[in-house]
Order: C-alpha cells, then structure tokens, then sequence
C-alpha cells in the first residue's frame, strides 16, 4: 500500500488522529496568532479538496477558521499574493513542528513537498 493512501485511510478513519494532529497546532499557519475560542482552529487543506486536493497528512495545516473561510478555495498561490506575510507564518509554523509524528509520518517533511507542488517553487530555499 502506498504510503499517500495509508495517510488518507489512518486520516480518514481515526478520530483521534485527527485530535492529535490538531493538538499539535499552538498557534494559526497563516496568521501566526494563537488560538482561541472564539475562533477554534480547523483544518485547512493546503490544496484544495475542489482542485483535486487529498486528505493525506502532508497536505494538511491548521489555521484558524476566519482565515479558512478567507482563502476558500483558492489556489495557495493566488492567496500569498494578496497576503504576502502569510508565506513567513507557514514557513514558521512547519519550522515549528519539524520532525513531529502522525501515525509513524513525518508531517514536516510532507507538508513540504505538498508545498512544492502547489507553488512550483521552495518556500524553505535560502536566498544569498
């Protein structure tokens, strides 16, 4: 089994991974604030489910849901041009958790080939 349809199946099926994988979020990847109750966080696919976008753990964050409702469903590309910070907060958030676990995968490291393909460029690349 191919690991993208293992995620979308332990994604899908498990309650509490989705509780964990939230629980892992202290502050929104988009604005950078933290979360609070009166604006809970969700999860945001970061390519949209309408442009073909999985439930796979790499292309998951979590933003708060005045930002979700916000971006819609954008392309991730068109969203940074009309809010340019939110390219370091994403950058920060993934930073953040690099290394952490869901289910045995490293999100980090698959939210950042999600990344890749989405914007066709590497948000994480050093500029000299």
């Amino acid at each position: 089994m191919k690991i993208n349809l293992l995620n979308n199946y332990l994604f899908q099926s498990a309650f509490g991974t989705r509780k964990k994988f939230k629980r892992m979020f202290k502050k929104c990847a988009y604005s950078g604030l933290p979360f609070e109750v009166h604006n809970t966080k969700t999860i945001e696919h970061i390519i949209p489910k309408s442009r073909s976008g999985s439930d796979d753990i790499g292309n998951l964050i979590c933003i708060r849901k005045d930002k979700n409702m916000e971006r819609s469903s954008k392309k991730l590309s068109d969203y940074l041009k009309e809010h340019p910070e939110v390219k370091q907060n994403i950058i920060d958030t993934v930073n953040s958790l690099e290394g952490k676990e869901i289910d045995g995968v490293i999100w980090s490291d698959e939210v950042k080939k999600t990344l890749l393909t989405e914007l066709g460029y590497d948000i994480f690349e050093k500029k000299l």
